[in-house]
């Protein structure tokens, strides 16, 4: 599959004042401001001089057990907005990180005795939400019904034969157990194939490990919402603009 390098958004994430309050001038420099009604990575088809933002609300709708990693963070209640262009500087302060694609790809990944060293790890164990690691009926029968139509899965695929695939990749940034080297830095990144990610929105929209770096493969949901592609790694750089004081 030819990929593009092309990619590139901004993130920036806001209160609900500050987001009524940066609409109107944003709007007088020709940037239109929509909020996506679905899913949070909608957001990433951000284009052109429209930019998307996602409300709190939507962390508790179609994802709602995967939005619990954004409701026991520090970003809860806030509103994240996605730009294909970097906003003017008097946005910087709300700026945080840029998402951009990359031509990563692993040598290898985990073996299943890895993956489950990794779900057992510490920085997992203590930081995940207790939420998250409640999947019910819900979550089975819509992951097994979207994803085996969109041609994720084949008809022996479940949720439960990708559970620990989809624990091990948020332990993975948490730990930091299998990281590449970009720039003398070690950057941690998503170690399963695309069929075995989920709400890689934590991880694309910087809600854990804020001041890290991450290579970050598309879950199948982001995929088909968002429209990334697949086998794909993007690279999720924060970025620390000081603030100038006036």
């Amino acid at each position: 599959m030819q990929q593009t390098n092309t990619f590139s958004k901004y993130l920036y994430w806001l209160s609900k004042d500050q987001l009524e309050q940066v609409k109107a001038p944003l709007n007088r420099i020709g940037i239109k401001l929509s909020g996506v009604l679905k899913t949070p990575c909608e957001v990433l088809k951000a284009s052109g001089n429209k930019v998307l933002y996602a409300s709190p609300a939507i962390w508790s709708t179609l994802c709602k057990r995967q939005g619990s990693w954004y409701r026991a963070s520090d970003r809860a209640g806030k509103y994240m907005l996605v730009s294909e262009q970097r906003l003017p500087s008097a946005y910087d302060q709300y700026l945080d990180a840029e998402i951009s694609a990359a031509d990563f790809t692993p040598e290898t990944l985990p073996s299943r005795k890895q993956l489950l060293e990794l779900v057992d790890s510490e920085p997992y164990k203590n930081q995940r939400p207790d939420e998250w690691e409640l999947p019910g009926m819900k979550d089975s029968i819509l992951f097994k019904t979207m994803f085996t139509l969109t041609g994720f899965w084949g008809w022996g695929d479940n949720l439960k034969s990708h559970w620990v695939n989809h624990k091990a990749n948020h332990a993975n940034f948490l730990s930091r157990q299998f990281t590449t080297n970009i720039d003398g830095e070690d950057v941690p990144y998503s170690i399963t194939t695309n069929d075995g990610v989920c709400s890689s929105c934590v991880e694309f929209f910087n809600i854990i490990k804020q001041d890290d770096r991450k290579l970050v493969r598309a879950c199948p949901g982001s995929i088909t919402f968002a429209k990334l592609e697949r086998e794909r790694y993007y690279d999720v750089k924060p970025l620390n603009i000081p603030v100038m004081v006036q």
